[in-house]
């Protein structure tokens, strides 16, 4: 049984990652198949010369998530392994979907150490009947390829690339390592219960499967690859329509002319893509939460609960501000290495204001009359919805600027040349 176990290195030499000088995270939870996958690890460190480091997130949703903590620790501090471990306020967690809530928000804390230590790689210890369990729930749940799809062996995760080195392998085969090795585990007691559908599924439906075919895992594993081999075909269909760009931080839009020449399905098709490399999430044919609309020469796709700040505030220039959650900043530096948003001239002694564009606005034009702004939105294809997220900049109450819509038209004497960036 051992020796099968240490022969993870297949999974590195079978995918091509090189694993020399190279940093690696795996994603800890104090579990008999997170803790197999770091002993695996560290046994393969006598081989290969890479970094290993964990990080454990504490959910606070168990009486024992203490304990998992303090084996972890100790098993880390034994084998000298840097660990990062986070805790779940209490007063932040929802009282609905926290299954959910729970993934995102223990995922954010791995990509984001991930990121700050410079890992190469985030690794989790899903394994074959993880991946047996997950092809049901999806196919139950919404019967959507893509999502029968989700636990690839190698994925990406908020930019971080994602490794399950432990898919060809069964839970009874880990266990049985642990036992080999001698490491400490906690059990979570919750998986005993026949109160979640995976649970049920675990407990009565995948043994009887195992029952009829011993090898439902390789099987498991077949179907996931010929699935990644169709979704890239896909992928690079798709990838033929044309750039799609991100419009004012929640919003994201393509030519029309490009997305006409898909079919209405491969539309759909094409947006539930977007949607999970943009947003992260999986939809289904009504794309869920997200609209989709046509406006003006463009397709826009945004969250149907857009993030909208109401408030005008003072700005200086050269300080940094937050818009709608975007960080932005007025300077009078032309900064090329910044996104830059737009620009226009004004006083140079003025003080601006910032924030949504008052509704009913009209603006300044060059002759003296006042055009509606929403005339000029209407101008520069941004349709209803998307309008508050437009930044607005005033000097004295009056909209001199815009975002993507406007910027002041008359001549100032002795003016400055203000640019805004995304910072």
């Amino acid at each position: 049984m051992l020796g099968k176990f240490m022969k993870i290195i297949d999974f590195f030499n079978e995918k091509q990652i090189d694993l020399e000088n190279k940093k690696l995270l795996v994603a800890a939870s104090g579990g008999p198949d997170s803790m197999a996958l770091l002993d695996m690890l560290k046994d393969l460190q006598k081989k290969q010369k890479f970094e290993l480091i964990a990080a454990h997130f504490n959910h606070q949703l168990r009486s024992d998530s203490e304990e998992e903590t303090r084996i972890l620790k100790d098993y880390c501090q034994k084998n000298e392994i840097p660990l990062f471990v986070a805790k779940w306020a209490k007063n932040e967690q929802p009282k609905s979907g926290i299954e959910a809530a729970a993934r995102e928000v223990r995922y954010n804390f791995l990509t984001k150490i991930a990121k700050n230590e410079t890992a190469d790689y985030l690794l989790t210890a899903h394994h074959g009947d993880d991946l047996i369990e997950n092809i049901l729930l999806k196919f139950i749940r919404s019967g959507n390829p893509e999502e029968m799809n989700s636990l690839q062996a190698v994925g990406v995760m908020h930019g971080v690339t994602l490794l399950r080195p432990l898919l060809s392998s069964s839970k009874q085969e880990i266990l049985a390592y642990d036992k080999e090795r001698g490491i400490s585990f906690i059990v979570d007691s919750t998986n005993k219960e026949d109160d979640t559908m995976r649970n049920r599924m675990r407990h009565h439906v995948v043994p009887i499967l195992k029952k009829e075919n011993p090898a439902l895992i390789q099987n498991a594993l077949r179907f996931s690859h010929k699935m990644s081999d169709l979704t890239n075909v896909v992928d690079e269909k798709i990838n033929e329509i044309g750039t799609i760009e991100n419009f004012l931080g929640q919003a994201y839009r393509i030519k029309s002319s490009e997305i006409k020449r898909l079919t209405k399905d491969q539309q759909i098709v094409f947006w539930q893509k977007i949607i999970w490399q943009k947003f992260h999430r999986r939809v289904n044919k009504n794309l869920g939460n997200f609209s989709v609309i046509e406006y003006q020469g463009f397709v826009y796709l945004y969250k149907n609960n857009l993030e909208i700040s109401k408030k005008i505030f003072t700005i200086k220039i050269n300080e940094p501000f937050i818009f709608n959650n975007r960080k932005l900043l007025l300077t009078t530096k032309d900064n090329m290495s910044k996104k830059k948003l737009g620009d226009f001239w004004f006083d140079c002694k003025t003080e601006f204001k910032a924030g949504v564009l008052i509704t009913g606005s009209k603006f300044l034009l060059q002759d003296g009359t006042r055009v509606k702004a929403k005339k000029k939105f209407a101008e520069h294809a941004i349709p209803f919805a998307l309008r508050p997220l437009c930044l607005a900049i005033y000097a004295d109450r009056e909209p001199i600027f815009v975002e993507n819509t406007y910027q002041n038209q008359n001549w100032i004497k002795n003016g400055k040349h203000y640019f805004l960036y995304a910072n």
